[in-house]
């Protein structure tokens, strides 16, 4: 059963009306408080936020504020469509556990084992590292986003939004980098993981890694408006983009010609496209589709029991671990996240977007946001969008369902 969802226009604050809001009788308090949040979200100058609650097996709660796109003027709509980073991380995760499930792909073996690596640059333990330490990022392989150059073509100065990158176009910028360490030594965050193993996936399979994707997962859970972006049809597309031009991004990425400024702190990326991304990052989902994700995670009804078991598998590295960060195969937990309380489920933020999908542990809540303004470079110590999220949205969560403090 569906509770309730609202829409409100950025109207509201500008002194207009705001859209009706459709509720349940006996709504009032949910929906003022919820209101409040996203207003809250807003008045931080964020250009469009959509934020879903779940609970149980229902979307409880779900409601938008702002624009899909600035110039234009138009809503943000309950059904629009947002890039989502490295969510996308927790579906190729999920693929690729249930192909090891099947006998199609062995975690203890690298990546040299099934790809042809005279296709590819010079990677560092791409003959060392069990795939298991690509899941949980314990590789040591470096990732190529933090590379100055890739920064300023994928995300920058040098971006030509007509060229779709190629799946392993990325991978060029780590050519001939030293490991960061031997696998399984440390935990090092590294989208090249996933880029090899959207290959992997592709390799064994013999099918594209969103074919795959959404026959494994988008059509059985019916997330109609999830899909990876540049690489299969996004119908109706997604909301435009904006991405904060901090004097750090500009000294670091660069300021493209095609990304016109929409207001003094934000740049319209909304000419880029996500092809940079793909397996570590690409895909666009909306915000109940991502609730829906996560209650699939959470339950575990839609997995058999030995691939949720090994998913959520905590394997610490052999040094530096962090006992209040734990990133499994391609999940994470944050312990304490607010009020003692542990928080599971992944983030994401690429250029011209900011998402966030999480569920408290031991209950049946997931929280949802997703804004169409990015950070990434930008040298914020808090960004809006993650304070919108943490010091907001969360809150207003824990005070709604009185979940107390730990």
């Amino acid at each position: 059963m569906k509770y309730f969802r609202i829409t409100i226009s950025t109207l509201l604050l500008l002194g207009g009306t705001a859209l009706k809001a459709q509720a349940v009788p006996g709504s009032q308090e949910t929906d003022s408080l919820f209101n409040n949040v996203l207003i809250n979200g807003q008045s931080m100058g964020i250009p469009g936020i959509s934020v879903a609650i779940g609970k149980g097996d229902s979307i409880y709660w779900s409601g938008t504020i702002g624009y899909a796109d600035l110039e234009a003027k138009t809503p943000i709509a309950l059904d629009s469509k947002f890039g989502i980073g490295s969510i996308t991380k927790t579906f190729v995760a999920v693929t690729a556990l249930q192909l090891a499930e099947e006998g199609k792909l062995d975690l203890e073996k690298v990546p040299s084992d099934y790809l042809d690596t005279t296709m590819l640059p010079n990677i560092a333990n791409l003959d060392q590292a069990p795939i298991r330490t690509l899941l949980n990022h314990q590789s040591g392989i470096p990732t190529f986003e933090f590379d100055q150059a890739w920064i300023r073509q994928g995300r920058g100065a040098s971006v030509r939004p007509e060229h779709l990158w190629g799946k392993a176009e990325a991978l060029d910028y780590i050519d001939g980098q030293a490991a960061l360490f031997a696998p399984g030594e440390a935990y090092e965050y590294s989208n090249t993981n996933y880029t090899l193993l959207g290959l992997i996936i592709e390799k064994i399979t013999g099918n594209e890694l969103h074919e795959e994707i959404r026959n494994r997962i988008l059509k059985p859970l019916a997330l109609n408006n999830t899909f990876l972006e540049s690489f299969e049809n996004v119908p109706g597309g997604y909301v435009a983009n904006y991405h904060y031009a901090t004097p750090d991004y500009l000294k670091v990425a660069g300021h493209s010609p095609y990304f016109p400024w929409a207001n003094p702190y934000l740049i319209d990326t909304s000419r880029s496209n996500l092809s940079t991304e793909w397996a570590a990052g690409g895909m666009v989902s909306s915000s109940e589709d991502l609730v829906k994700w996560a209650q699939a995670l959470n339950t575990g009804d839609f997995l058999d029991k030995a691939v949720l078991e090994h998913y959520f598998t905590y394997h610490p590295p052999r040094d530096g671990a962090n006992p209040n960060f734990q990133y499994a195969q391609g999940i994470y937990r944050i312990y304490p996240y607010y009020r003692g309380h542990a928080v599971l489920g992944h983030s994401g933020g690429v250029l011209g977007f900011s998402a966030m999908m999480f569920w408290i542990e031991d209950t049946d809540i997931v929280i949802v946001s997703l804004v169409n303004v990015g950070n990434m470079h930008s040298g914020l110590k808090r960004p809006p969008s993650n304070l919108f999220y943490q010091s907001i949205l969360i809150p207003a969560v824990f005070e709604h369902f009185g979940i107390d403090k730990k």
